[in-house]
């Protein structure tokens, strides 16, 4: 198989899924319509398969987190590419462009998103018409959660042709790499750094995701609580605010870590004793499921929909809305004063939970999928004793 994945940028949490999809393929492309986006700080080096940004123009409206993408190129890098399948994540300009390529050249068009019906779609019109237009003609989706497979049969899209493959993640990897730091002399001096029990929270400092309902709920975890840390991993244009907040009130354990490359986070995993996912909204909420995968318990948003996959309430987890302070802080006092058998089991169930989102994994099942889209014949003539053993 030759697939082609386009996508609006190259994210970290990707690449092990890529990486594994290029092992299992004969030829595989990401098509990116920017090498970043204004809102991220990430650093990507030594991609090990082959990357195409398409040339454009990035227009941010006023207002707007990131740039409206106006590429052009699309169908001729994939004229050069010959696919024999597009994996399309994404509405825009160039979106539309590979979809007109595919049915012109007869490759098989398949959406990869974890869109939902909650994420301001629904509030454009435009947007709303473009959603239904393009995925009412796909040949299939992926959906990285039950809502995205809800949301892609909402739009048009075949039931009979979608899959769900919860995000992927290195789930293996990011375990070990927290239990190598664990068993580091460093470990013990790092965790005394920090008063018990910590509070990990990771993510972008905006409104969306909740740090008001974050302060408010800790505010009421001091009471039964008073010693407890709060870690916050992550920057955005509000962290001087609360900065600000946290000093009038006289929080000293309030710690503003700041934007951390992904490779580091095991470091962070590794001191917490709980997670919280305090969002808002998120269409899906990777961090949950990178905190499972660390074995640290987790309290999570039900305005995250990664929440309603992974989080079975008191076994994987505990749900909670961040609207509600007061019944939040319950029940991290709950989970802070669990016994350690029954931490433990949670925290093993979380990570039996998880276990099947792993990159490798998922590859292999999105890869099954995508090849059911080629003829019987297709399939023959793709089996030879070089790929018998990749997907073909």
């Amino acid at each position: 198989m030759k697939l082609t994945v386009i996508t609006n940028i190259l994210t970290p949490y990707r690449l092990p899924l890529f990486q594994a999809m290029a092992e299992q393929v004969d030829e595989f492309h990401v098509v990116l319509m920017a090498k970043q986006e204004e809102n991220r700080l990430w650093k990507i080096e030594d991609v090990p398969f082959p990357v195409h940004v398409l040339p454009g123009l990035h227009i941010r409206p006023w207002g707007a987190p990131v740039a409206v993408h106006l590429n052009y190129g699309t169908a001729a890098l994939l004229k050069q590419l010959h696919p024999d399948i597009v994996l399309n994540a994404g509405f825009a300009l160039a979106n539309l462009a590979a979809y007109w390529y595919c049915r012109r050249a007869h490759v098989p068009f398949v959406h990869w998103a974890h869109l939902s019906l909650y994420d301001g779609a629904q509030t454009s019109f435009v947007r709303r018409r473009i959603r239904h237009w393009l995925i009412g003609r796909c040949d299939g989706a992926v959906g990285e959660s039950s809502h995205a497979r809800d949301a892609f049969i909402h739009y048009g899209a075949p039931k009979e042709r979608i899959i769900v493959a919860t995000m992927p993640l290195d789930v293996t990897g990011l375990h070990d790499r927290v239990l190598a730091i664990k068993q580091t002399p460093e470990y013990c001096p790092l965790q005394k750094t920090l008063s018990k029990p910590v509070l990990l929270s990771i993510g972008q400092i905006i409104p969306r995701k909740g740090y008001q309902e974050l302060f408010a709920i800790y505010e009421r975890l001091l009471t039964t609580h008073p010693h407890t840390s709060l870690l916050i991993v992550g920057d955005g244009p509000d962290r001087a605010h609360f900065e600000t907040m946290v000093r009038q009130q006289g929080w000293t354990q309030v710690h503003f870590v700041g934007f951390v490359q992904a490779q580091d986070l095991p470091r962070y995993f590794a001191i917490s004793d709980v997670f919280i996912f305090h969002t808002l909204y998120d269409p899906f909420g990777l961090v949950l499921s990178e905190a499972m995968a660390a074995e640290v318990p987790v309290v999570s948003s039900i305005h995250a929909m990664a929440t309603h996959d992974l989080v079975e309430h008191g076994v994987t987890g505990f749900c909670i809305d961040p609207l509600q302070p007061e019944a939040s802080a319950q029940t991290l006092r709950h989970l802070f004063d669990m016994p350690p058998q029954q931490r433990a089991r949670l925290i093993n169930a979380a990570y039996r939970k998880v276990l099947p989102c792993d990159s490798r994994s998922s590859a292999s099942t999105i890869l099954e999928f995508l090849a059911t889209f080629r003829t019987p014949h297709e399939r023959r003539m793709a089996i030879t004793p070089e790929t018998s053993n990749r997907i073909s």
